[in-house]
């Protein structure tokens, strides 16, 4: 018996994916190579077998756990699929690769309850199980709500979404769902049947679109309706997709994957929009959005709001004496600070080296006994730039006074610290 793990050595960061990948592949080659792109794809140990018994010896360890299994279909030892009722019975989720497909093989696939099926026609197979992996490791953190009357029909779509890892929640009217969303904002996707009781699936549809875009939550309609236009109605309702009942495991998968995948483009192009870029902390548009509401919103239920505005003393000197990279050193190095200390405020670069925090709560004379110890840690703090240890110190204003537009708190901020830079530098300045 011979069971091979990958050599994680060479990985330098942790592993993206809990738990091990086990390939059962009779090819050793062939097993090596999709080894060693799994491997470096995710970054977790990748165990091959190459037999049956390979696979009971690895089983009867009993100290393993597999976040998957990708497993050839015929083995020497097990030439008409055992292996995938060996797995399955371990309740190990399977993805099985196969040379050769028809419905018969399909249907078997589907009442074993496998997370999917690859054809095993080219190399790129492997790539493709690869991208699938990430998308089972994606859904981990993701929640769905599946709405229908029929109880049945609910737990059945759970039970298959479930075989994706998807986080799923269940209603059984339009209004079950709104509540739902209300109480898990953080669900990404819903199928929502059109013959619902209480309040039908345009309705919510609609209902649902009045607080959510469709960058933020994805819905998919569902009918089992004769009439052929209720795709078009619920897409002119809000919704960003649509299927007819009945439907397929696999069909089911592929479209709930392609608006997740959508989503996932459409956060990165925001957190691109919304990141500054250096410091990788929010920027000045998202500052003016978010912490402009935060600020409102502070203030409604009366509760305190400093508006901290920052700037890094003499900067300019680190870019005319070292060059820009050695600024961008220091830039990213006081980033890294404000984070940490602010890990519960809101942090954003505005520009150049000025910074500025939104602490909500907490009374003024706390906020500045804060704001002081920050400001001699930053003095005392060192930045490695090549052979050179670098130190700066940091002006700050601060205004706890509450105004009508949170422009004009930050103005006042701003009017503080040009009076640190005054007095002095390496200062705090406050109302």
């Amino acid at each position: 018996m011979t069971i091979v793990r990958t050599n994680a050595r060479d990985v330098s960061k942790a592993s993206v994916i809990a738990g091990e990948i086990l390939l059962v592949e009779d090819q050793r080659s062939l097993a090596q190579m999709a080894a060693k792109m799994l491997h470096e794809r995710w970054g977790c140990h990748v165990l091959i077998a190459t037999s049956l018994a390979e696979v009971h010896a690895i089983l009867a360890q009993g100290d393993r756990d597999f976040f998957v299994a990708v497993s050839d279909l015929n083995l020497p030892d097990a030439p008409n699929g055992e292996v995938i009722d060996v797995l399955v019975a371990a309740n190990i989720p399977v993805i099985a690769m196969t040379g050769a497909f028809d419905d018969d093989l399909y249907d078997d696939f589907m009442t074993k309850g496998l997370v999917d099926y690859v054809l095993k026609d080219s190399l790129n197979s492997y790539a493709y199980v690869a991208e699938l992996i990430g998308r089972l490791h994606k859904n981990q953190g993701i929640k769905v709500l599946v709405i229908d009357d029929s109880e049945s029909f609910c737990e059945l779509i759970k039970h298959m979404l479930q075989r994706q890892k998807l986080q799923v929640f269940l209603a059984y009217n339009g209004e079950d769902g709104l509540r739902t969303l209300e109480a898990h904002p953080d669900i990404r996707l819903v199928l929502a049947d059109y013959m619902l009781p209480v309040m039908d699936g345009l309705a919510f549809v609609t209902a649902v679109r009045r607080k959510l875009g469709k960058d933020r939550l994805a819905i998919i309609g569902i009918t089992g309706a004769e009439d052929r236009r209720m795709s078009a109605k619920f897409l002119k309702s809000g919704a960003n997709d649509f299927i007819f009942k009945p439907f397929s495991y696999e069909e089911l998968v592929c479209r709930v994957n392609q608006n997740l995948d959508m989503l996932g483009k459409l956060d990165v192009m925001r957190q691109i929009a919304y990141m500054d870029y250096l410091t990788g902390l929010p920027n000045r548009r998202h500052l003016f959005e978010k912490g402009v509401a935060r600020y409102a919103q502070a203030l409604k239920k009366g509760e305190p709001a400093h508006v901290v505005a920052l700037d890094i003393d003499h900067f300019k000197k680190f870019n005319d004496t070292h060059g820009h990279e050695c600024g961008d050193e220091v830039l990213k190095h006081f980033g890294r600070l404000l984070a940490v200390n602010f890990k519960n405020d809101f942090v954003a670069r505005i520009g150049g080296e000025e910074f500025v925090v939104l602490v909500c709560g907490g009374d003024p004379a706390r906020v500045l006994q804060h704001l002081e110890a920050f400001r001699e840690a930053v003095a005392k703090s060192v930045v490695q730039y090549g052979n050179l240890q670098l130190s700066f110190t940091l002006s700050i204003g601060v205004t706890s006074q509450p105004q009508t537009i949170f422009d004009a708190a930050l103005k006042v901020a701003d009017d503080h610290l040009y009076l640190a830079k005054a007095r002095g530098r390496n200062r705090v300045v406050h109302d």
